[in-house]
Parts: C-alpha cells; sequence; structure tokens
C-alpha cells in the first residue's frame, strides 16, 4: 500500500509538483495493470485538495475501486498522532475520513493508516470502536515484543478491552528494497521468502510513502522515466503462477 500526504498549510505549488511528479503518474501507470491490486491511503488535506483541482483524480480511483483493483485506507482526517489526541478526537477524525470514503467512493473503509506509524496499545479500542479492523505498523515492533528477527508472515491479532484488531507488519527489508533495488533483486527476495513457505500461502506486507514514487530528489527519473515501476509490475505478472499483490481485506 502507498501513503500519501502533505502538511496542513503547505504551499500550493509544492502539493501541485509532488501530484504531477508522483501522485498522477503513479494512479496513471497502475491503472494500466488491474490484475495488480494495492491499497491506497490518501490524508484528507489531500482528498480535498484534489476535490479541489484534480477531479480526475478522484475519477480515476473510483474506477480502480469499483473494479476491485484498489482498497482504500481510511486514517484520521488531518492525519494526526492517535497517541497524542483525545480519545473522542481520534474516534471523529477516524469516523470523517470513514465518512468521505464512504460518500465519495461508496465504500466502507475496513483499514486504517497510522500516523508515522506510532503504536500505543490503548488505541486499539477507539480505532476498533471507529468501525476498523485492521492497521499496519513496522515490523520493529514486533522484534522489540520477542519475535524471532526473520521476515513476518501475514497478519496477528490484538486485542483491548475486548475489542479486536489484526495488524500487519510492514516488511523492512521491503521497504528498503522498493524502488530502490533491481527489478531482479525484488523478486528473487520474494521468492527465496515464498519457497521457504512451501506449504502455506503467505504474505508479506509493504506500506510506504506514496512520495518515494516520483516524489522524493531523483525518484521521478529512477521510478517513471527509467520504468523501474513497470518493469516491477510486468515482473510480477511474469511471475504470477506463485507471486499475486493482493489487498489487506483479502
Amino acid at each position: 500500500s502507498v501513503h500519501n500526504h502533505q502538511p496542513v498549510g503547505n504551499f500550493d505549488h509544492v502539493i501541485e509538483n509532488t501530484y504531477e511528479y508522483s501522485y498522477k503518474p503513479f494512479i496513471d501507470l497502475l491503472y494500466e495493470y488491474p490484475e495488480i491490486k494495492f491499497g491506497l491511503h490518501c490524508s484528507g488535506i489531500l482528498w480535498d485538495y484534489f476535490l479541489n483541482r484534480h477531479l480526475e483524480y478522484i475519477d480515476k480511483v473510483k474506477e480502480m475501486v469499483k473494479r476491485g483493483q484498489v482498497e482504500l485506507i481510511s486514517g484520521g482526517y488531518y492525519e494526526p498522532i492517535l497517541s497524542s489526541i483525545s480519545q473522542k478526537d481520534r474516534i471523529e477524525q477516524i469516523r470523517m475520513m470513514n465518512n468521505f470514503l464512504l460518500k465519495t467512493f461508496d465504500i466502507k473503509a475496513e483499514g486504517l493508516w497510522l500516523t508515522e506509524r506510532i503504536w500505543e496499545q490503548n488505541i486499539v479500542k477507539d480505532i476498533v470502536d471507529a468501525g476498523i479492523k485492521y492497521t499496519l505498523v513496522d515490523d520493529y515492533h514486533f522484534y522489540s515484543a520477542g519475535l524471532p528477527k526473520q521476515e513476518l508472515n501475514g497478519y496477528y491479532v490484538t486485542e483491548e478491552e475486548g475489542r479486536v484488531l489484526y495488524v500487519f507488519p510492514i516488511s523492512q527489508t521491503l521497504r528498503y528494497y522498493i524502488p530502490f533495488r533491481l527489478v531482479d533483486e525484488v523478486i528473487n527476495f520474494l521468492k527465496k521468502f515464498s519457497f521457504g513457505h512451501e506449504k502455506e500461502i503467505i504474505g508479506l506486507s509493504i506500506g510506504d510513502d506514496g512520495e518515494k514514487f516520483g516524489g522524493w530528489p531523483k525518484t521521478y527519473e529512477h521510478v517513471f522515466l527509467n520504468n523501474w515501476l513497470k518493469n516491477f509490475l510486468s515482473a510480477v505478472l511474469e511471475n504470477k503462477s506463485w507471486l499475486s499483490a493482493i489487498t489487506y481485506s483479502e
């Protein structure tokens, strides 16, 4: 999944530049690969901007949602660090985003992007009470809790006051590999992990900033002009006998 965000009050020309070099080319390219499913989170600041300036982005995402390619991920509307605000505000911020996604895209969001991936156990209750089923955190949290230092498979379950939340560990290896290693290196890493678990269906999760695809220095040339992303998407399809990109809900 990708997480797109700009600070509240950022200059319009900064957001517009990021739109032209990151948000737009990313969604345009993925649109051409309907078999590649992915999660998309945009903060409320960006959704408001797209509604005012770039309805074509909204329309394209709508179509991708309808064909089952994109799973929209909720979060606090104005991208607050949930553990640093009041319980009431946490729930209302998430519900505000849920309501926006329902009204605009006609979907009920099941996942939440955790701002800055900052975790506190006491936010579980409020996330679930706001209507969310799953979230993502860095795999580091699991290692800190005592799990062995290896790539974590699938998702885990946590609970607070009877509320159950599914938690996906974000693979640090994948975050560092995509899109900065050669495509073959990424595929080989996935293949090595996959074939080490032959008797089960396994999944690795990646959730990271969308701006790394074109918005970070020198990444537009690397990701789009030099076709890293296009080559990666093609490689995923070429290996579909054992590799597929699916949504968190799936």
